[in-house]
């Protein structure tokens, strides 16, 4: 249903969707599931852990991104992966803020902005450029 019900409605959308680099974009998909993979390791054990030790925390990533799809893509991709909550868009669509479970310090939170703009943000450009 995930794939024919947006291929029966593609009529009814404003924009037309192109993807631009397939294989990019597998790319993508390979390393999203990688990381829930690992996430969820990680999550469990500082779950299963000691609960004091928990330090969650809200950031912002500064959008590169343009694309509403690729937006919205980013988004729930940082969802999807454990210990990681897309919370709010800007209302310029600039920025993106973000829950995570924990983060150690400023220094881990500017290493959690910079993977996921690395793994997420840049492959979502390559496939959805200027859309």
């Amino acid at each position: 249903l995930g794939i024919f019900i947006p291929w029966f409605t593609s009529a009814f959308w404003p924009e037309r969707i192109s993807v631009r680099r397939p294989l990019t974009l597998l790319r993508f998909l390979a390393v999203v599931i990688w990381d829930i993979v690992v996430a969820n390791v990680v999550v469990a054990k500082l779950i299963l852990g000691r609960n004091q030790s928990l330090r969650p925390a809200f950031f912002s990533l500064e959008l590169e991104v343009d694309n509403p799809l690729a937006i919205s893509l980013l988004a729930n991709t940082i969802s999807l992966t454990p210990g990681t909550v897309s919370c709010d868009l800007s209302a310029d669509r600039s920025a993106l803020l973000i829950h995570a479970l924990h983060l150690e310090d400023e220094a881990a939170t500017i290493e959690q902005i910079e993977q996921i703009k690395k793994r997420y943000e840049k492959p979502l450009m390559e496939v959805f450029h200027s859309c």
